[in-house]
């Protein structure tokens, strides 16, 4: 009988290492009428490796020209609209591609040198207040789950833009709570969101702000994961932070947003996985997501500060939406939608 359970569990663990999922995604972007002025557009585009595979690839430009290019630090691709003549009408840009994804745990990715990546980002500060974080709280390079587990334990997940959303409110915030190493309310969260909105700081969540995140303690995925970034590499442990998105689990529809997670590395043992802002919202899952992460997701970018062809500004923080230059000018005038189809 206990060999028979043995072997009952060795299957069930097998067949988790070989879950499965295979969708179209379909990435649009439309852009109203730039009266006649040039119109460059960046998208990033995913590409296949050892846990995702992307194929029947098209692109529908709607007339403009465009190139694909190659990100260098990372490796990522990205498409690059030129459209010098403009245009007097809203033009439809759009990519399309077949995903199947992986459930996958620690893996061994081709031709990744973990050396690049242990330093800092603009957004993802290492040693100072870091190191400080790692003394006193004791965390250390030997055991990295108590490093997640301190980053779950110390974020809140949220994004109240105003008093009175739905984030501001039970079951993600309360008004008794004090929130990040700086014991701040949730009025206080609100108060510098509205502050970076209007001055174009990015010491708010979304941002990826290792020092916001650890300060103020409410964020979403992408300021957990900068966090646990900062941590691991100020400890000198390599950890990537992987951009995407997450696939609901009905068989189609369309992707609110995007989503993002990491992924530390252990020599001779490869990329191990974790989601902690997943786990934080659904902590029964919260050692599964140590570890794993589902198939329910398709990522398209790779690392962070992104150097890209004719954009102006020096780097992109985070790659995952649209960007669009008027005339060499940061511009908004565009919608965005994203949906998914099983196959």
């Amino acid at each position: 009988m206990k060999k028979m359970l043995i072997l009952c569990a060795l299957f069930i663990f097998a067949c988790s290492q070989n879950v499965q999922r295979t969708f179209n995604f379909n990435y649009t972007v439309n852009i109203e009428s730039s009266n006649g002025k040039k119109i460059e557009l960046w998208i990033p585009i995913p590409q296949s490796n050892s846990v995702q595979t992307i194929k029947i690839f098209a692109i529908e430009s709607d007339g403009l020209n465009y190139t694909v290019e190659e990100e260098k630090d990372h490796g990522n691709q990205y498409l690059y609209i030129n459209h010098s003549d403009g245009s007097f009408d809203e033009r439809t840009v759009s990519i399309s591609f077949m995903t199947n994804r992986k459930e996958h745990q620690n893996m061994k990715y081709d031709a990744i040198s973990s050396e690049d990546y242990l330093d800092a980002y603009s957004m993802v500060s290492i040693g100072a207040t870091f190191s400080e974080i790692i003394k006193n709280n004791r965390l250390s390079k030997n055991n990295i789950r108590g490093i997640y587990d301190y980053v779950l334990s110390g974020m809140h997940y949220g994004k109240p833009k105003n008093v009175g959303d739905e984030y501001y409110n039970d079951p993600w915030l309360n008004s008794k709570e004090k929130y990040g190493n700086k014991g701040v309310s949730r009025d206080t969260v609100v108060a510098l969101y509205l502050q970076a909105k209007l001055e174009g700081g990015d010491y708010t969540f979304g941002n990826g702000n290792s020092l916001y995140a650890c300060d103020i303690g409410v964020g979403n995925c992408t300021d957990y994961h900068s966090y646990f970034m900062s941590l691991t590499r100020t400890l000198g442990i390599p950890t990537r932070f992987h951009m995407g998105f997450s696939i609901p689990l009905e068989n189609d529809g369309l992707v609110g947003g995007y989503h993002c997670w990491a992924d530390y590395y252990v020599e001779g043992e490869g990329w191990y996985p974790v989601d902690i802002s997943e786990a934080d919202k659904h902590p029964q899952k919260s050692d599964y997501f140590f570890g794993t992460v589902c198939e329910n997701r398709v990522e398209m970018m790779v690392g962070r500060d992104f150097v890209l062809e004719g954009y102006g500004e020096e780097t992109v923080n985070l790659f995952i939406y649209p960007l669009l230059e008027i005339d060499d000018e940061p511009s908004t005038s565009f919608t965005k939608h994203f949906s998914y189809k099983n196959i």
